[in-house]
Formats: C-alpha cells, structure tokens, sequence
C-alpha cells in the first residue's frame, strides 16, 4: 500500500512539474522593431491591454500606429503598459506582446 502511494505522489508531482515547465513565454505580434525596423530581442517585450479580440488584431495590423495612440500609464501591473484600452477606452481583458530591439527602444513606453 505505501508503494502504491508513493507511485500515485511521484506521478501527481512529475505532473504538476510537467505544467509548470509548459508555460510559454507569449509571443510578440511584431518580427521587427516599430522604432528602429531592426529585428526584435524576444527580452525586450510590453504587454499592451486591449478589451477584446477585435482591438488585439488592430494591435497587430498596426504595431507602430497603436504605439502612436498608447498612454504607458500602467505602474501596478506587470503584465501591461496602459490602464486602459488604446482604441476604445474600456477595462483590458487581453494582452498583446510587442517586441522591440533593445531597452532603449522599450524604455520610451513603460511607465515611469
């Protein structure tokens, strides 16, 4: 009986292991800098919040024009630079990752 526990504890923990390791890093709309046009570092990253789907597609259609329009306003959530939707202004319910080519580039829209 204690084998059969520690068989069904190993596997519910080299499981939980398995998610864990699982999670991906999400992946920028953009291949080159919106600032530069140089190729993107996937560590120089912002989450823009958008309310739905359809702002998230206009986002990525039009990364340097949404940059245009974005308010980095957001200090208290990590995920995102803005409190609020650039194009309608609603509450976010979606993150869309922008990359750019160096911290320099990224600098000119995190919050300060």
């Amino acid at each position: 009986m204690k084998k059969l526990i520690s068989i069904f504890i190993a596997a519910v923990l080299g499981f939980g292991a398995y998610a864990f390791a699982a999670k991906k890093a999400p992946v920028p709309v953009n291949e080159k800098c919106p600032l530069s046009g140089k190729a993107i570092n996937a560590d120089q990253t912002i989450g823009i919040g958008v309310c739905c789907g359809n702002c998230a597609k206009k986002v990525a259609k039009d990364v340097k024009g949404t940059l245009a329009k974005l308010k980095s306003d957001s200090k208290e959530d990590p995920d995102t630079v803005n409190k609020s939707c650039p194009f309608s202004g609603k509450g976010l319910k979606k993150v869309v990752t922008v990359a750019f080519c160096c911290g320099k580039c990224k600098g000119k829209y995190t919050a300060k």
